[in-house]
């Protein structure tokens, strides 16, 4: 079943489409970090950037574009997959087999969440190896990184395949997408807030951290970011806009999560339900 899942989507040429992608995006940021250099750019003060300061901003900008695409991806595969295989009869047929709903929901529905996993390892991995080459830069903790990875897009995974059995698959693409965005943005704000103090005592903050609690798709990506950073930079207040903003206290780190397995079971117990 999970090989069947993981067939599906290189039939529908989805695995094709996004190794383009990919492949393109790696390029176009060669050819941008090549061109940097410490003494083309400049921080407060007229001091020329050092390396640090180059692969904090190059991460930054590349973070931003890579947290699109990888959640595009993990929305179009998890609310996809599942759907796909009911509608075209497959499912019922390994219901047929001496198989649990348990077994048949799990199978085919983490190896959506497993391909997105390993492209998010693959891209983070290689921006943070070409950074590097170029402004050679120590991140701040790599374990880190790797473990928020399947965290933060575990969220959005479990969100998007509960509503495609609820709403269906295009319906639960759109609303995910759209809560994604609300989301980021929200964070954009607890984030900035962690270089403005005053922003703490706004009615906007609030709600933001609200809304962070409620959709904690980004808080992942967060934590993602702020374990490949540079150890060291002077930019890190002038890029919170960007997406990070300081250290995430452990349990930011860990609700997402805890989130997605709430989720995940929620999911389940509709898909236990349905007439296969």
């Amino acid at each position: 079943m999970f090989l069947n899942a993981l067939e599906h989507m290189t039939r529908r040429k989805l695995l094709l489409i996004v190794g383009i992608l990919s492949l393109f995006y790696l390029l176009l940021f060669w050819r941008g970090i090549a061109s940097a250099t410490p003494d083309s750019m400049e921080i407060e003060g007229g001091l020329p950037a050092s390396n640090a300061d180059i692969a904090y901003a190059a991460l930054s900008i590349a973070g931003s574009m890579l947290s699109v695409m990888v959640w595009g991806l993990t929305i179009i595969l998890g609310a996809s997959v599942l759907p796909d295989e009911m509608e075209a009869g497959r499912m019922s047929i390994w219901a047929a087999l001496p198989h649990s709903r348990f077994k048949l929901y799990v199978a085919t529905t983490l190896a959506p969440l497993l391909v997105s996993v390993v492209t998010g390892y693959i891209l983070f991995g290689l921006t943070a190896l070409i950074t590097s080459f170029y402004a050679p830069f120590t991140p701040t903790n790599i374990p880190l990184a790797l473990i928020s990875m399947p965290i933060w897009l575990s969220a959005t995974w479990a969100f998007v395949v509960l509503f495609s059995m609820i709403a269906g698959k295009i319906p639960a693409m759109l609303i995910t997408f759209i809560l994604e965005g609300f989301a980021v943005g929200m964070g954009n704000m607890v984030e900035l807030a962690k270089a403005v103090p005053d922003l703490h005592e706004s009615t906007f903050y609030t709600v933001a951290r609200i809304v962070t609690f409620i959709l904690p798709f980004e808080r992942g990506y967060r934590s993602v970011q702020m374990g490949l950073l540079p150890k060291a930079s002077m930019l890190e207040e002038a890029l919170a806009f960007m997406g990070f903003g300081g250290e995430l206290p452990m349990w930011e780190i860990i609700y997402p999560a805890v989130w997605a397995t709430a989720l995940f079971f929620v999911g389940y117990k509709i898909f236990q339900k349905k007439d296969l």
